[in-house]
């Protein structure tokens, strides 16, 4: 279903207001930093691949060697000290902690039929009346 126009220009003026926010502009420029800089991406993409393998392994019921878990914990401690590297992940944080609070609030304001208030917001863990985790 297409957005009514009425709706589409809201989520353009959100949009808008999303790209000229200061911490948003900032985390996409550390992002864009992480991926310009070959190095940092190499490190990360190492430690990444090597980190699956290591948890593979475990999912089978296999033992890492103790190699492979030393260089897994220098790699991480290499991308801990990469500023660009933590500048990346920290930028993943925040863009993707603000997809994840629009996403929150339009899906409460289509459950719901109204505006949630930021209390409603704040709350965290709950699936609704009856469920148990109150």
């Amino acid at each position: 279903m297409t957005a009514s126009p009425l709706i589409q220009s809201k989520i353009i003026e959100l949009c808008e207001a999303l790209v000229a926010d200061g911490d948003i502009r900032s985390a996409r420029d550390k992002a864009e930093a992480f991926l310009a800089d070959d190095a940092a991406m190499s490190i990360y993409r190492e430690m990444a691949t090597l980190g699956r393998s290591l948890h593979q392994k475990q999912h089978h019921g296999e033992e890492p060697e103790g190699e492979e878990i030393s260089r897994f914990h220098a790699l991480q401690d290499s991308c801990e000290e990469n500023p660009v590297i933590s500048g990346f992940l920290a930028a993943q944080q925040i863009l993707s902690g603000m997809a994840e609070s629009v996403n929150a609030f339009v899906g409460k304001s289509l459950e719901s039929g109204r505006v949630p208030t930021p209390e409603e917001m704040e709350k965290k863990g709950s699936c609704g009346e009856g469920c148990g985790c109150h």
